[in-house]
């Protein structure tokens, strides 16, 4: 049997895993309840407090640069500017996707763009609200947003936003190792 070695021969089992990925994803989430489900909303509303602060500060750029802009950074067939990651959900790891599908019904996944080495959640721009984007892709930004924006600022989010996602307990929001039973001071 041929390895599959282009993304074109690949894509079928990209698709079909990240449509694996994000019902398994869906149903972690539908699994939290008790202690985990105050613990995912608590850590939510805060991660999506940063996320919509960071958005705020750079949408402006975005929405100039990029709808004339012929780069695609999404795009998956120029890997070393994407942004896209194949067999992902829209780049959502586990702990983005709990954290921005707490409180908000997601749009469904069009599958179908990854045949175009687009996102799942792409149709003439990001389909996510603008807090519930994921942490992978909103951490990159092209030389032409670079120079537009304070970069000091950007990286200061970007750090605050990894150490959310990385300091982030899944087993928290499963009811396994919480520590003391609180977060920021809040009983779970």
């Amino acid at each position: 049997m041929r390895k599959a070695n282009n993304l074109k021969d690949r894509m079928p089992a990209e698709i079909k895993f990240a449509q694996e990925k994000f019902e398994w994803y869906e149903k972690v989430y539908r699994s939290i309840s008790g202690k985990g489900k105050k613990y995912l909303q608590i850590k939510s509303k805060e991660y999506k407090k940063i996320v919509h602060d960071f958005q705020e500060l750079i949408l402006p750029s975005i929405k100039k640069n990029c709808p004339g802009c012929d780069n695609f950074c999404c795009k998956l067939y120029n890997p070393d500017r994407s942004i896209y990651i194949a067999g992902s959900v829209g780049v959502l790891g586990l702990a983005d996707y709990l954290l921005v599908r707490c409180d908000t019904v997601l749009p469904m996944p069009h599958f179908e763009n990854m045949e175009k080495n687009f996102c799942s959640f792409w149709a003439d721009g990001c389909i996510l609200p603008p807090d519930c984007r994921s942490y992978r892709c909103i951490r990159w930004f092209c030389d032409k947003l670079k120079k537009e924006l304070d970069m000091q600022i950007i990286s200061k989010y970007r750090e605050m936003l990894k150490s959310f996602i990385e300091d982030f307990s899944i087993p928290g929001c499963l009811g396994f190792n919480r520590p003391n039973g609180t977060v920021n001071g809040t009983e779970i």
